[in-house]
Parts: structure tokens; C-alpha cells; sequence
């Protein structure tokens, strides 16, 4: 009988994360994430086998993260568009470094050059825009923005959310919540009702 996991895929895959942001993808080694996760080396290997499967697996969970991530803040209490706000500044908080923004930009590097890497950020990006626009449709019909093709601004604050990382990595003027909340504030004000 096998013995239990004492440590989920999960944990695993959140010290990947936090080993990426210190060594990038390219330096990153099964003992350092072992170390990171307190497990023996060869727990890791036994559950993922290479350090390709192990970063194949950080981004099999990606697209769920971000859906989970958006949907947990639209469940809160509040106006639906600081609930979206909130979810992007949540999905950035592991590049609030920019440090660790540049190790983990290294990844998209490889999401564009191997097709397998490429399928989960694609998927990644779906999800992002697909939650974005679900909440972008609910802010419309509680009369947080005015009517509005919710399908092309849900593009428009997935292309600015992205920007504003490499621009706030390469400026450096403020926190990189205080950057995100103001770029995508300037983005969607033009759509808020006017008041007064």
C-alpha cells in the first residue's frame, strides 16, 4: 500500500513558483524546488519525473488559478469592477519584484518557442479573458459601466494588464499594485456612467 503524500501537488507547484521568481526557469533545479518544498529530491522526481514535467505542470494549473483567482474576488462583496481590479492585482502578486517579473517573463520565452508550453499559455490567457469579460458583462448590467462591447474591452484590460507589468518592471516609480490599479483605472474610466 502506498504511503500517503504528505505534501500536494499543489504545495509543489507554489515553491516552483517562488523558485522561478528567485532563479528563473533556466536555473532552476529539482533539488532547489525539493529544498524549497521540504521534500526529498526523489519525491519529486517520483511525482514529476523531469524538470520539463515539473514546469509543464506549473502551467497545467494556470488557466484554473486565474478563473479561480477572478471568480473568489467577484464573490466578495462590492462593486464588480474593484472586484476584477482586486483579482489582477492578486494574479500578480508573485512578480511584485521585478526581480522575480524578469525570471518569470523568462518562462514566456519557452511558452513561445515549445508548442507543448505554448498550449498552456494560450489556455492561460483564455481563461483570463473569458473571466474578464464575465465580470466586465456583470459591472454593465449593475450600471457600473455604461453599455459597452464587453468581448473587445475585456481585451483591452487583458492588453493593458500585461503592459503595465513590463512597464512598471522597467519604471520602477511605485508598487506594482499601485501601478496596476492606476492603469487599469485610466483604461475604464472613459465607461463609467457619468455622474453629476
Amino acid at each position: 500500500m502506498p504511503r500517503p503524500r504528505t505534501i500536494s501537488d499543489e504545495e509543489i507547484l507554489a515553491a516552483v513558483t517562488r523558485v522561478v521568481g528567485r532563479t528563473g526557469p533556466a536555473r532552476l533545479t529539482l533539488a532547489a524546488v525539493a529544498e524549497e518544498a521540504g521534500i526529498a529530491p526523489a519525491t519529486l522526481v517520483q511525482r514529476f519525473g523531469s524538470k520539463r514535467a515539473l514546469l509543464l505542470g506549473l502551467h497545467q494549473g494556470d488557466a484554473q488559478l486565474v478563473r479561480d483567482r477572478l471568480r473568489a474576488s467577484a464573490g466578495e462583496q462590492g462593486p464588480v469592477l474593484e472586484a476584477l481590479v482586486a483579482g489582477l492585482v492578486a494574479l500578480s502578486e508573485p512578480v511584485a519584484d521585478p526581480v522575480a517579473f524578469s525570471n518569470h517573463l523568462a518562462l514566456l520565452h519557452q511558452d513561445l518557442s515549445d508548442p507543448e508550453f505554448h498550449a498552456q499559455a494560450r489556455a492561460h490567457a483564455r481563461a483570463m479573458r473569458e473571466e474578464i469579460q464575465a465580470l466586465l458583462g456583470r459591472a454593465v448590467a449593475a450600471g457600473e459601466l455604461r453599455p459597452v462591447d464587453v468581448a473587445q474591452l475585456a481585451a483591452s484590460v487583458q492588453t493593458t494588464y500585461n503592459g503595465a507589468l513590463i512597464t512598471w518592471a522597467v519604471h520602477r516609480e511605485a508598487p506594482l499594485e499601485t501601478w496596476l490599479r492606476r492603469e487599469l483605472g485610466a483604461l475604464l474610466a472613459p465607461w463609467r456612467p457619468q455622474t453629476g
